[in-house]
């Protein structure tokens, strides 16, 4: 087996070791499992500060270490047999994601993104790794993407408000992102707090 087919493979072990601390972190700051303070400084998100718009179900998230480390290895094999696996790439990017590990995350969406260009939820995902990371300029152009590929991801549009506005402001791309989500989607998650969060970011 190639070099760069073992570290692939055996790159998990390391994920062990940081999971307990940064999934917990991850799942610890998401929105319904702890109460957050009132008048609380934290950026409002649609499902947490760290949630991609398809994360593991609490099942898998909250499973521990072994379980999450036991699926990597899994999914690294199935996608050394099949490399055009979407799915696999996504999954594995999302499990990065889920516990904060960003730069591992990002590299796997951009494998999947490979695969199938111009997928709304997946563009998202990639650039809240990138707005984590303090990336904002290309976080913010990876939102304008998802925008683009589909006009109606309401995820991309709140996302966008968070960058541009709350982390660049830049308050007339944030102003316009708002307007049309609180035109297509009404309802989103914490948008009140969003709206009150950049009207204090001025």
């Amino acid at each position: 087996m190639k070099k760069d087919q073992l570290a692939f493979l055996f790159g998990g072990l390391a994920f062990g070791f940081l999971l307990g601390f940064a999934l917990f972190r991850a799942i610890e700051t998401r929105p319904g499992n702890v109460a957050e303070p009132a008048g609380s400084a934290e950026i409002p998100s649609p499902m947490g500060p760290a949630a991609p718009t398809e994360t593991a179900a609490p099942s898998q998230a909250g499973g521990g270490g072994a379980p999450m480390l036991a699926e990597i290895n899994a999914l690294k094999e199935q996608l050394q047999k099949d490399p055009k696996n979407v799915q696999g790439w996504t999954r594995l990017a999302n499990i990065y994601h889920d516990a904060g590990m960003f730069d591992k995350a990002i590299e796997f969406y951009k494998r999947a993104d490979e695969l199938t260009p111009n997928n709304a939820n997946l563009l998202t995902d990639m650039a809240i790794c990138y707005k984590e990371l303090t990336q904002y300029d290309t976080a913010l152009a990876i939102l304008e993407r998802a925008q683009k590929a589909d006009p109606a991801n309401w995820q991309s549009l709140y996302n966008i408000v968070v960058v541009a506005g709350l982390e660049m402001h830049r308050f007339d791309r944030a102003d316009a992102a708002m307007a049309k989500l609180q035109q297509i989607n009404p309802g989103a998650p914490n948008l009140d707090r969003l709206r009150e969060a950049l009207d204090r970011a001025r």
